[in-house]
């Protein structure tokens, strides 16, 4: 029997400290009433395409995701406890932050004079928005609005700005598992597209109509 009121599926932003496979995920609390999405398209050699190129894709397109997430810690089933949603606000402001063990390291390689220093690495991180959209990506854009706060200066209500680089196989190499991933997301579009378009031409240009 079909429940009346199906469970709702929670969006995420998940992350991994590779090459721990164990992953950490940032909940939204209330899933965004919409999502911006632009895609830009590779064509060789990056300019317009003329004869034989002129239907050539040359790679993945570039796509961005902009997205608006809120908090409040005051109907708060996500356990934001007494850090309010500072938490939650740390951990994504994290995604873009080197690690302090990383500063460290560098800072005394180059008091030592090394000519080499580690490079900073941000965790692999994933767009979680149903099953049919689980999407590697790099947090290119972030800003808060803080509305509320409590008596030690916790804010208690929040709004996120994020700006979504979408990764790519084109971005990863094969043995990355975002690489993958991607595939794996394309080869879902692909059905859909396909379950969309078999129909054909009647309904565009009649019966027995043909272009080709």
């Amino acid at each position: 029997m079909t429940p009346l009121n199906p469970k709702l599926l929670r969006g995420a932003i998940v992350f991994f400290a590779l090459p721990d496979p164990v992953p950490s995920a940032i909940l939204f609390q209330y899933n965004p009433a919409s999502l911006q999405r632009s895609m830009e398209i590779r064509t060789a050699g990056g300019g317009e395409a003329a004869g034989e190129e002129a239907f050539r894709v040359d790679d993945a397109p570039v796509e961005t995701i902009k997205v608006d997430i809120e908090f409040d810690a005051t109907d708060d089933g996500l356990g934001g406890g007494v850090n309010g949603v500072l938490s939650r606000l740390a951990a994504l402001e994290l995604l873009i932050t080197p690690n302090t063990a990383t500063v460290i390291a560098n800072t005394i390689l180059a008091q030592v004079g090394a000519i080499e220093l580690l490079p900073p690495q941000a965790p692999f991180t994933l767009f979680v928005y149903g099953g049919h959209r689980i999407l590697p990506v790099r947090v290119t854009e972030y800003s808060v609005t803080e509305d509320a706060y409590e008596s030690a200066l916790k804010p208690i209500r929040a709004k996120v700005s994020l700006g979504l680089k979408v990764l790519t196989y084109s971005d990863l190499p094969g043995s990355h598992p975002g690489h993958h991933l991607y595939l794996a997301h394309q080869v879902a579009k692909e059905a859909l597209a396909k379950a969309t378009t078999v129909q054909g031409l009647d309904a565009v240009l009649g019966p027995n109509a043909r272009i080709l």
